[in-house]
């Protein structure tokens, strides 16, 4: 059997056969934290601007290779993978399912062809079936979920699970008795772990000779990059991601340097510790320069405003401290740092949804802006309704979390996971508790 450093070896030659690679001043690293990275080599560096990963078009995986010059179907790129003699899915399925579903079903059915798979280099290397219960939340042994009761993880995997087994009922509906055997509810599952935890948006990697043929809209589904996915995720990353329209080549470069011995991270973007935890199957540590810890608030539609509901974050530290990087982004203003010390470590979405709840039908407070709101020049007893609320809400999310606490150590990595996400959680809100217990208090 094939050793970990002899697949990635084999996903770099198949990578490099088809005309891309990975910068000579990189090497593939293994060690039990990271289990697999990209790290600058000995007595080497990377520069600003320098390519990290080159991918062909054709080698990346996705809903497009099940629909590539189908019979049936007007679909045919040269850029993908050529499927001359391949077994397609018949054109009421593709027509029927969600893309993003019918990406996951292309995805099983490479994987149940063994190396027979143009992919199979690639798709050897992925974590296999068999070990997905170490991974993503929703993959956990039912005890180890039990250790995330109380948070916003949990809440948040009944519904993916009930989601994923409504997607695979609909879509085995519309195959063939051969492939209800071998098409399992489990095996779809690892297919959303994969794409989940490893996928990228259309939108940021697809050229206008692709993305203005598709049959769908352009972020109906996700591709997998092979190779491009081993990069791990830094928030404070600076990267591009880039394709070149003549060569077909999608590039990973940095925008930074990097020394001998140094990891180098890709970005996956502005997502707080749950969407981690939820998608890939870790958490960020909190330190001086950075925290990651965030509690999800959502607030319910308004139906007559024709709002959809929307998530809002609550920050372990002020969103005006340089660590809170990832709660900033989600501020509608830069004007919001300026704001009550109560509302401190609210994202002022929060502020603004409850501002309005409260004063609808009020024509004389329509006009006050997000800065006002924010820093409390609105009538005090507005204001002091929206704090009410915030810690209301706070402290009974805070109690659930209390009443749920696990009933005995953790025994494994998963519950010693969502132990250190539960004690996150517990410190944002204890934290934005105090400060809404500082007052509204109007600012100069």
């Amino acid at each position: 059997m094939a050793t970990t450093a002899e697949r990635c070896d084999a996903l770099l030659r198949w990578v490099e056969d088809g005309g891309g690679c990975l910068h000579p001043s990189i090497e593939i690293y293994h060690d039990e934290v990271t289990k697999g990275s990209f790290r600058v080599k000995d007595s080497c560096s990377i520069g600003v601007d320098d390519a990290i990963v080159n991918l062909p078009l054709f080698k990346t995986l996705s809903y497009l290779d099940a629909i590539n010059g189908h019979p049936e179907l007007s679909f045919s790129s040269s850029s993908l993978q050529n499927n001359e003699g391949r077994t397609y899915f018949s054109k009421q399925f593709i027509q029927t399912i969600p893309p993003h579903v019918v990406g996951r079903f292309f995805l099983m059915q490479e994987y149940l062809l063994g190396s027979e798979s143009k992919w199979w280099p690639y798709i050897r290397t992925l974590p296999q079936p068999e070990h997905m219960g170490t991974l993503l939340p929703v993959m956990w042994p039912s005890d180890d979920v039990e250790f995330l009761r109380g948070t916003n993880a949990y809440d948040a995997i009944q519904d993916i699970k009930s989601t994923l087994k409504r997607e695979h009922k609909s879509a085995m509906k519309m195959l063939p008795e051969r492939y209800h055997s071998e098409f399992t509810r489990p095996l779809y599952y690892w297919a959303y772990s994969i794409y989940t935890s490893r996928s990228f948006r259309p939108s940021l990697i697809l050229p206008k000779s692709i993305s203005q043929n598709l049959p769908c809209e352009l972020d109906d589904f996700s591709i997998l990059l092979p190779l491009y996915d081993i990069g791990n995720h830094s928030p404070l990353a600076k990267i591009a991601w880039t394709t070149d329209e003549q060569t077909q080549i999608c590039t990973l470069k940095s925008r930074q340097r990097y020394s001998a011995g140094e990891q180098v991270f890709n970005n996956y973007g502005m997502k707080t510790n749950v969407e981690l935890l939820l998608g890939y199957g870790f958490i960020l540590p909190e330190d001086d320069g950075l925290h990651n810890d965030y509690v999800h608030i959502k607030t319910k539609a308004d139906p007559d405003a024709g709002d959809l509901a929307a998530t809002h974050v609550v920050s372990l530290r002020p969103m005006a401290h340089q660590s809170s990087f990832v709660g900033r982004s989600k501020l509608l203003g830069v004007d919001s740092l300026s704001c009550l010390p109560c509302f401190s470590h609210i994202q002022d979405t929060l502020v603004a949804a409850l501002y309005e709840s409260i004063t609808k039908g009020e024509e004389e407070t329509n006009d006050v802006s997000l800065t006002e709101i924010m820093r409390g020049r609105i009538p005090a007893e507005i204001l002091e309704k929206i704090v009410n609320s915030l810690g209301a809400k706070l402290s009974i999310d805070l109690e659930d979390l209390e009443a749920n606490e696990p009933e005995y150590e953790a025994a494994n990595r998963n519950q010693e996971l969502a132990e250190r996400y539960r004690e996150q959680c517990r410190n944002v809100m204890q934290n934005a508790l105090r400060s809404l217990m500082a007052g509204p208090v109007e600012l100069a």
